[in-house]
């Protein structure tokens, strides 16, 4: 089975239980080392009106022959404006608990349809505060944040002024997201954590030469008690799908199925 069609069948796979819990599927990342890794990402659902800065985004991704979409999935119930009672706040984030749940039903059903034959390891998680992109239109949620595009082949900019040559690996401010591309703005990312411009004209990357695109959260550890004030910390940017505290599950492994983990991040901001 291909990494597309496995990618669609553990969409369609998941979606059921997913929803069920309220939660949107952002992803599914595949990767083959040895013994095969399948990631599932699920999100909470946002109005597109959210503030993207207070809560964390919720995209639902449809795999099909077209490629991927995203949507959101509005509320049954609508708050009594008669009652005095506040409406609870809305979750920013999956729990673990949600993430084992899935991870257990989606492990059945990938067991009853025999969709992988090799061994493999199976993770839900949240997608984090630095987030991997699956679509363009989940992207466009993130304009004005910092983004670590990774390239099949080196793209230059279009700029003739431009000095640098091609890259295979551009990061900087997202400022705008096209039907076929995005554009960055390169910025550097001192080792204390600050953002600073390449002083480098905008580079438009066509989203079919990006191999992984990733959201960078960027954050600036605190100074250290007893620190003299010259010693500056070391920033950094932390990884794709880990933005928040993460607890993992262990569930126990057999020939074909492996660990089943259940990962979450905690990302309200």
């Amino acid at each position: 089975m291909t990494d597309q069609a496995l990618r669609e069948t553990v969409i369609r796979l998941a979606q059921p239980v997913v929803h069920s819990l309220g939660l949107l599927v952002w992803g599914v990342e595949i990767a083959r080392a040895g013994r095969t890794l399948v990631r599932l990402f699920v999100d909470v659902p946002t109005a597109p009106q959210a503030d993207e800065h207070q809560a964390a985004p919720g995209v639902s991704v449809v795999s099909s022959a077209a490629g991927i979409s995203d949507g959101f999935a509005p509320s049954d119930h609508s708050p009594d404006e008669s009652s005095d009672t506040p409406a609870p706040a809305a979750p920013t984030s999956a729990t673990i608990e949600q993430c084992e749940e899935i991870s257990r039903h989606l492990a059945l059903a990938l067991e009853v349809e025999d969709s992988i034959p090799d061994a493999y390891v199976l993770e839900v998680s949240t997608p984090g505060l630095s987030r991997l992109f699956f679509s363009l239109e989940q992207m466009t949620r993130y304009v004005g944040d910092v983004v670590e595009a990774r390239l099949h082949t080196p793209v230059a900019s279009t700029d003739p002024a431009a000095h640098g040559g091609p890259r295979r690996i551009w990061r900087g401010t997202l400022t705008a997201v096209e039907e076929e591309g995005f554009v960055l703005a390169p910025v550097a990312i001192s080792p204390e954590g600050d953002v600073e411009d390449e002083n480098h004209p905008p580079v438009f990357l066509p989203w079919s030469s990006v191999r992984r695109a990733t959201r960078m959260y960027i954050f600036k550890p605190p100074q250290k008690p007893g620190k003299k004030p010259g010693n500056k910390p070391r920033g950094k940017a932390a990884p794709a799908g880990k933005g928040g505290q993460t607890a993992k599950k262990k569930a126990a492994s057999d020939k074909k199925t492996g660990n089943i983990v259940a990962d979450n991040d905690h990302t309200a901001s």
